[in-house]
């Protein structure tokens, strides 16, 4: 007796939901699958599943009532399995591709997984990263404005947290078809100004419009910057992050290189 058939995605576990995306992309057989997820796969070099694993969630899948199976010839008398979606097959598979995660750990997993399944099946990746956005970017933000100290594992996930922000930034510029993504350009612009001080930055006091970045120089005197929140958002600014702070007048402006 097969198992009731899922009225959403969220039965799915990662095998199953992969496989069913590679099926509902037109791979007919369980050994094309379990290649592009070998590690040294299309796939596998972002998430390897064995070939019994992958096997057996496929098979998940027929119990499921989201895939059949078909015997088909593969020419001298050998026969192999032919996997075809369903209906409920391919409602699961869509929604399991437009899916956020909900924690910061799955993105370099099923959420990086997710967006280049997107791409095989020539769909656009920016819903998915809109909805990731909605879902993770209050905690990513929060874990960038963390006051760390000397505690490794908050050094960790924040820039952790960073990295993450970085990419979702940059794979929404590929998604739109900029020429390329923020970290391979290079400003040309020069300052006029003389006073260019080389600190690294040891606090950073958050406010709603304005932020306090306060910064220690080579010789341990400290310079502290009032500049906005948003350019503090936009430099990905951090304590321990080297910058050049710039002194024109009464003012003090902050630099960051790509």
């Amino acid at each position: 007796m097969r198992n009731p058939v899922p009225t959403d995605d969220s039965a799915l576990t990662l095998a199953e939901g992969t496989c069913l995306a590679l099926v509902c992309e037109g791979i007919e057989h369980g050994w094309a699958i379990g290649s592009l997820l070998a590690p040294e796969g299309t796939l596998g070099r972002i998430w390897s599943l064995s070939r019994p694993l992958t096997y057996r969630a496929l098979e998940h899948l027929v119990e499921r009532g989201l895939v059949t199976r078909s015997t088909g010839s593969e020419g001298r008398g050998r026969e192999r399995s032919v996997l075809h979606l369903t209906l409920a097959g391919r409602s699961a598979a869509e929604a399991w591709l437009n899916k956020p995660v909900t924690h910061p750990r799955d993105l370099r997993t099923e959420l990086l997984l997710k967006l280049t399944l997107r791409q095989r099946a020539g769909l656009s990746i920016e819903p998915l990263l809109d909805a990731q956005d909605a879902e993770l970017g209050a905690t990513l933000e929060a874990l960038t404005k963390r006051e760390i100290g000397d505690d490794l594992v908050a050094l960790w996930r924040q820039e952790s947290a960073r990295a993450a922000r970085r990419f979702l930034r940059q794979a929404r510029e590929l998604a739109l078809g900029a020429e390329a993504p923020i970290a391979t350009r290079r400003s040309e612009v020069r300052l006029s100004a003389r006073n260019q001080l080389r600190v690294t930055i040891d606090t950073i006091a958050h406010g709603d419009v304005m932020t306090s970045v306060k910064a220690v120089l080579p010789d341990g005197q400290r310079l502290t910057a009032a500049i906005t929140s948003d350019a503090v958002d936009e430099l990905d600014l951090a304590a321990g992050d080297d910058v050049v702070m710039i002194v024109k007048s009464t003012e003090i402006m902050v630099a960051k290189a790509d």
